[in-house]
Order: structure tokens, then sequence, then C-alpha cells
């Protein structure tokens, strides 16, 4: 099937909701000190421009009446006032950046379309920067949170690091109290034990300890159990080795 025709009204309503860029009219109050101050009148040049553009307006306001009479009172009326901003442009105060295209009406409007244009796509830069801002503002959110949660882990890392030394035996935990030194050497040997707190009948007694040792001394027995076959190696490979010196030794 052809695909079907988009409505006209589809489309003007699309055009309506797009936004453009454009110059809006703005009214600035500038004092009267600034402008007897810094403002200066045109060049000689620039009133001629200035008396061509006046006497281009008297054209419109007069075709635009259809009676005669009215006409020509329109005439006289724009003539009066043309002579007299003619009298008083000399005089008149410009801004220092009056330019001669500032009377020039095309290219009054080319300047227009392209401060427009510039308005457009500085609004398309502002548009983007605030895009990007979002982005690492929502980036930044992120980190914040998983920053929180690796200090919630380390806090809970922490505490379960306290409570299971606290339930450590008091053996263990005088050896992890012991400085770490790095090429040291320790000399052992048996103290009296008498008054310490800490004694042999006190591991005994602990269960911990016990089953400890008794897994070692299953370990033991096992490893012993594997060795026994091989008690007797030693001794025959030692005793081949002496035949084998003896009959590769030449007779003499």
């Amino acid at each position: 099937m052809p695909p079907k025709r988009k409505r006209s009204g589809d489309s003007q309503n699309a055009d309506e909701s797009k936004h453009y860029a454009y110059l809006t009219p703005s009214v600035r109050r500038v004092p009267e000190k600034t402008i007897k101050a810094k403002w200066s009148t045109l060049p000689e040049p620039v009133q001629d421009k200035v008396r061509d553009l006046f006497h281009s307006l008297e054209r419109p306001v007069i075709v635009r009446q259809q009676n005669e009479k009215k006409r020509i009172e329109a005439q006289s009326a724009v003539n009066a006032v043309v002579r007299n901003l003619g009298r008083r442009l000399p005089r008149m105060p410009f801004p220092p950046i009056t330019k001669d295209s500032n009377f020039d009406y095309e290219s009054a409007l080319d300047e227009h379309r392209s401060l427009e244009a510039n308005l457009a796509t500085m609004k398309d830069s502002i548009d983007l920067l605030k895009a990007e801002i979002a982005k690492e503002e929502a980036l930044l959110a992120e980190e914040k949170k998983s920053l929180q949660e690796m200090d919630k882990n380390a806090k809970r890392a922490e505490a379960e690091r306290k409570r299971q030394t606290k339930n450590e035996h008091p053996v263990l935990r005088q050896l992890d109290e012991l400085p770490q030194i790095a090429d040291q050497t320790y000399e052992f040997s048996l103290l009296d034990t008498t008054g310490s707190q800490t004694g042999l009948d006190e591991l005994d007694a602990d269960p911990a300890i016990q089953k400890l040792m008794n897994q070692l001394h299953g370990h033991l027995q096992s490893m012993q159990s594997n060795t026994a076959p091989m008690a007797g190696l030693s001794e025959a490979i030692t005793r081949s080795q002496a035949a084998l010196d003896h009959y590769s030794t030449p007779n003499d």
C-alpha cells in the first residue's frame, strides 16, 4: 500500500511546536549624562543616508490612502515630520557604535539574520551543556551512592572483625598482640607455668584445644601409616649402591 500522506494540520502543529531563536525588541534607558559625555553627531555621509531613509518612508504612507484628499493631507504631514527631523539631524547625538549599515535596510536585515543564527547556535550549545551537566550530576550521584555502600561494608567488616576477635582464644589473642619484626630470631624455652594465667591444665580443659589435638594426633598417625612401608628403603638403597660400586671397580 502506498504511504499515507501527512495531513497539513499535523505538519503545521509540528512546526508550531518548534522553538526558534529570534530577536525581540527591548528598551534600554540611557542616562542623560552618558549621552552628553559619550554620544556624538553623525558624519555628513551618514546623515545623507538617514535623510534618504526618512524620504523612503513617505511613499508607503501616501500610497496607503485611497482618498486623494487624505493622500494630500498625509503627504503634507509626513513632509513636515521629515523636514523637522532633517533640521534636527545635525544636532542629534548617536551612540558611538553607530555604523553606516544601521541605516541601510538590507544590511540591517542581513545583520538581524546573522544575530539570530548566532543566537540559535548559542542556545543549542547551552542545551548541550545542560545535558552534559545533568549527565555528570547523575554519575556523581551514582559514585556517592557507591561510596556510601563501600563505607557501610567497611563498617560491617570492622564490626565482624571485632566480634571474631572477642571470641578468639586468649592464647591466640596473645600471639596476635606480639610485635611482628622481620629478620628477628626468637629463642624458645620452657618456663615455669605455675603462676601463669593459662596453664596446660587449662588448655586440656578447653574443648577447642582438645579437638585440635585430636585432629593433629590423627594426622600424625596417618602419616606414620603411610611411611611405614618405606622404613627399610633407605638401607636397601645403601646396600644396592655398595654392590654396584663393588662390581664396577676394575680388578687389579
